[in-house]
């Protein structure tokens, strides 16, 4: 049977096409019964038909079966990773095996979701909604992304399009700052963002798993300006995207390194520290890879302790690890996350802030609300600096266990 464009009714609510890839006609025929009102569905009777029908008319999810001849759904899913125009496509392994070996294998090959056959038609419309909505952010930077290349490989354009990208990468990077943090958590946040140009490449968020934790992401792209902004974006929807699937941040590293290389010319690359707080069981997990060693300060400043990460870096390696490690948050304890535009903050002398004066810094202002702290640390770093132009995006993001 040929893969088929089902007709769909006025009822639609959405214009995202969703391909069915399944070896069981019967199966297939009830998935898009399910799905026409609501999205166009593709229909693929095997893992070569689907590949094929990927290239020709590229839908927004996918929905395969685990168990076909010739080509399984795993490397259905694998191929599809690996190609950079079908990457960002999320996929949902529909299917009757229930493992965990085989949820975790289908997962580290990028797949987003598992649903088990037979399925729940509500669930089913929601999810594919939910990889619908989380999808389109990433192409539509991906698209962004492409278009800038383009305009500034021309000569005669260049100071046009130069001037015309700064200012969307700048509304772009806005809308993605994080400015609002999860309540009820048992931390409190503060945070200061200062690029070194119009645009930047430092990134943070924050982002409530469910009641009990809360993922944290600090990130540091390498390069400035429009490039690095973007990229900013990108990661961000990445951290939204794949934490959701783990929280655990050595697990959840790992994955961003691999997607994230579809985004990086040669040569591009990102240090992050990434971390998971339970106010339940009181545990702080964190991962990292080349990034600047978060401080940890005692709630009476006298001790600060430096959390060191995995010396890698995202995005040059696809299939590196990186250790996590876990410990306990008392209340009144406090967390500062930083790039290294801080530490490496310059005088007239070309002398360096250095990590040592941010953390003795951090020791004198403990007593100070966080959010005082945060602003007194730039006071002494501007004082420090006196004046003299700086190179690098400053990204300070602190926290406090409150109880």
């Amino acid at each position: 049977m040929e893969s088929a464009v089902h007709s769909v009714s006025d009822s639609r609510s959405s214009s995202a096409k969703v391909l069915v890839v399944d070896d069981n006609s019967d199966k297939r025929y009830l998935l898009s019964c399910i799905l026409e009102r609501h999205f166009i569905v593709i229909q693929a009777e095997n893992g070569r038909k689907a590949l094929a029908t990927m290239e020709e008319n590229q839908p927004d999810v996918v929905l395969l079966d685990v168990l076909m001849p010739g080509l399984d759904g795993f490397e259905v899913c694998r191929r599809m990773k690996a190609n950079p125009k079908s990457a960002d496509i999320p996929v949902l392994f529909v299917t009757v095996l229930n493992h965990d070996e085989t949820r975790v294998e289908g997962l580290e090959l990028g797949a987003e979701d598992f649903i088990s056959w037979p399925v729940n038609s509500s669930e089913l419309i929601a999810r594919v909604k939910a990889r619908v909505r989380s999808a389109r952010p990433l192409t539509e930077l991906r698209t962004v992304v492409e278009k800038q290349s383009r305009l500034l490989e021309v000569k005669e354009q260049h100071e046009a399009a130069t001037q015309y990208e700064l200012e969307q990468a700048r509304l772009v990077q806005q809308r993605f700052v994080t400015n609002v943090f999860p309540e009820g958590t048992g931390l409190e946040f503060a945070n200061r963002y200062r690029p070194s140009r119009h645009v930047g490449g430092d990134l943070f968020d924050v982002v409530a798993l469910n009641s009990d934790e809360v993922a944290l992401l600090m990130a540091d792209i390498s390069g400035h300006g429009v490039p690095a902004a973007l990229l900013t974006s990108v990661t961000k929807v990445l951290f939204r995207t794949g934490v959701e699937q783990s929280s655990e941040p050595a697990k959840f590293l790992r994955w961003l390194n691999k997607q994230i290389s579809a985004y990086l010319a040669t040569g591009e690359f990102l240090t992050v520290f990434i971390g998971c707080w339970n106010s339940k069981t009181r545990m702080f997990s964190y991962a990292g890879a080349g990034h600047p060693p978060a401080l940890l300060i005692a709630p009476d400043g006298k001790n600060v302790e430096r959390l060191y990460v995995s010396q890698g870096i995202v995005g040059i390696m696809p299939d590196s690890n990186f250790p996590q490690r876990n410990f306990e948050l008392h209340c009144g304890q406090r967390l500062v996350c930083y790039t290294d535009g801080i530490t490496e903050a310059i005088n007239a002398e070309q002398e360096f802030f250095g990590e040592e004066r941010l953390a003795d810094a951090c020791s004198r202002y403990a007593a100070l609300p966080l959010t005082t702290m945060v602003e007194s640390l730039f006071v002494e770093m501007d004082e420090f600096s006196n004046g003299e132009p700086q190179n690098d995006d400053q990204a300070l993001l602190a926290l406090e266990v409150t109880r």
